[in-house]
């Protein structure tokens, strides 16, 4: 059970194609203080997402039921708006360009997931 907050005030996207996954993590992200912004089950629309205020990080899979794809990631990327793979899959499966980004394996502690989020949302210190 988490009793802080460390993501009190930070805006948090969630893309996960299974949706038990989905709703237990928004709970659990929600308890540690985020405001969920948007989960989904597909790549969202970054650009209609955007208009509706700041994105300070986001949790998303690699494979949403159709295979691996990472055009959502790059986006996110173009925008400069922090990101954990968070995917059954082995950070090898990472291409080139994207390599450098954080990845968490399932099952990954909801502890593990909240601390890499607080880290990316506070931003660079």
């Amino acid at each position: 059970m988490i009793t802080e907050k460390p993501l009190l005030g930070y805006r948090i996207l969630i893309v996960e194609d299974d949706y038990y996954q989905a709703r237990d993590m928004q709970k659990l992200l929600e308890l540690a203080g985020a405001q969920i912004i948007a989960t989904g089950a597909r790549e969202p629309d970054l650009a209609s997402l955007l208009p509706h205020g700041r994105i300070d990080a986001g949790l998303i899979d690699i494979n949403l039921g159709e295979g691996l794809s990472f055009v959502f990631a790059r986006a996110l990327r173009d925008h400069a708006i922090p990101f954990v793979f968070l995917t059954g899959y082995h950070p090898s499966v990472l291409p080139d360009d994207l390599a450098e980004a954080p990845c968490l394996r399932k099952p990954a502690t909801t502890k593990r997931i909240v601390e890499e989020l607080s880290i990316l949302a506070a931003g660079p210190n």
